[in-house]
């Protein structure tokens, strides 16, 4: 990897007065007579920047691309990164990620699913609809959701003939936010499979919102949420079930189903 070419000398009267070219050439000549070239050790993307004070001491800081941390020493320098705060400070912004994510269908009030269907030409597409049961409602988004709650008026949606609502045939998963009985953030997630015989097999996936782990049934997760025992059985989701089902309306399958459980799904809807 080369290195970076984030190297800059900047004086403080820059900012207060105009130089000719002629003086400003000079004073770059000089700052470069003063400083020294981009030091060895400051590991690649690092940005060093040079400043001359009024008194004509230079200041040199260098720069972490990762976290935006500023040091002034090599030694500073290098205990950050001993340290692996690099690391650690990407955990974190992935941790953020994730509850942003999750926050995706915070709005979906209590007793609404999320319903998910296959369509398209070549059935290579999900649909997302919302689903009120109790009224037997479905929607296309989540402004007609939040105005169906508000003034208790159906919105009609078009796919352009695209997906058919009249089946449960093409239904992939209908997912359900915080059910009863566990805390609050799960997601309980019922995935249909085409079976070799013709008949659809459901399974049943219910998400841990903290470190993704997924269970196969109801009480094995209530015992996950009361002891810390994950069962053998459980599995860590590779792309989590909000990001998954994160879209709205519609997208194409292969851009969406990453991890090897949804992959499968797929396969056997599109063979």
């Amino acid at each position: 990897m080369g290195k970076s070419p984030s190297f800059g000398i900047l004086d403080d009267n820059d900012c207060d007065e105009v130089e000719s070219s002629e003086e400003a050439t000079k004073n770059l000549q000089s700052d470069d007579d003063d400083v020294d070239d981009r030091p060895g050790w400051l590991p690649d993307g690092w940005i060093m920047e040079v400043y001359r004070g009024d008194n004509g001491t230079i200041y040199q800081y260098y720069i972490c691309p990762v976290s935006g941390s500023t040091f002034t020493m090599k030694s500073e320098v290098l205990h950050y990164l001993f340290s692996e705060m690099d690391q650690r400070f990407m955990e974190s912004k992935n941790c953020a990620v994730g509850c942003n994510l999750m926050r995706t269908h915070e709005w979906l009030p209590k007793g609404w699913l999320v319903e998910i269907r296959a369509g398209g030409d070549n059935m290579d597409k999900m649909y997302k609809f919302y689903v009120y049961p109790p009224h037997r409602v479905r929607l296309y988004s989540k402004d007609d959701v939040l105005l169906y709650i508000k003034e208790m008026k159906i919105s009609g949606f078009d796919t352009d003939g695209q997906c058919n609502t009249s089946t449960q045939e093409n239904i992939l998963a209908i997912l359900e936010f915080n059910p009863k009985g566990l805390p609050q953030g799960w997601v309980k997630e019922v995935v249909f499979r085409k079976t070799n015989t013709g008949g659809i097999r459901r399974d049943r996936h219910y998400t841990d919102p903290i470190k993704n782990y997924v269970f196969r049934t109801m009480r094995s997760a209530a015992l996950y949420v009361e002891t810390g025992k994950v069962t053998i059985r459980a599995f860590v989701q590779k792309t989590s079930v909000h990001e998954v089902y994160s879209f709205e309306k519609f997208t194409h399958l292969v851009i969406v189903l990453q991890n090897f459980s949804h992959f499968m799904l797929v396969l056997l809807w599109i063979k």
